[in-house]
């Protein structure tokens, strides 16, 4: 897997958070299917940027998601190089996605339920 399935993940899920109506019909669904596939397989993320890209005001949500945690990164890493990323995301990133995902309205559980990166940035200095 690649290292960026995490940053996949973690930008759709903020995205989610930034939403102020629930999901089309379509795009909720999309959704419940790839439950079934991220249960049997966890590093299965492929589809959630066809799935961003069916809702218009998601994919702009989640391509400015994507780079504020690259800007994040990139300032984070000034000076000794960065550790590398894990290879797959962590068990506890993979169940929030499926909770939220699997959730009749995945924006109302976003919402509720901020996501692991979201947590671990409110303890370092100088984030949001």
């Amino acid at each position: 897997m690649k290292p960026t399935h995490t940053l996949i993940l973690t930008a759709f899920l903020n995205a989610l958070t930034k939403l102020d109506q629930p999901l089309p019909g379509e795009i909720q669904t999309k959704l419940h299917e790839l439950v079934e596939t991220l249960k049997a397989n966890p590093t299965d993320i492929g589809k959630l940027d066809s799935i961003a890209k069916g809702y218009k005001l998601l994919d702009d949500l989640y391509h400015r998601e994507w780079e504020i945690i690259e800007k994040n990164g990139g300032q984070r890493n000034k000076g000794l190089p960065p550790l590398p990323l894990d290879k797959e995301p962590t068990r506890e990133l993979i169940n929030d996605a499926i909770d939220t995902f699997s959730a009749p309205n995945s924006v109302a559980k976003a919402k509720v339920k901020p996501n692991l990166l979201q947590r671990i940035w409110q303890f370092i200095p100088g984030t949001k």
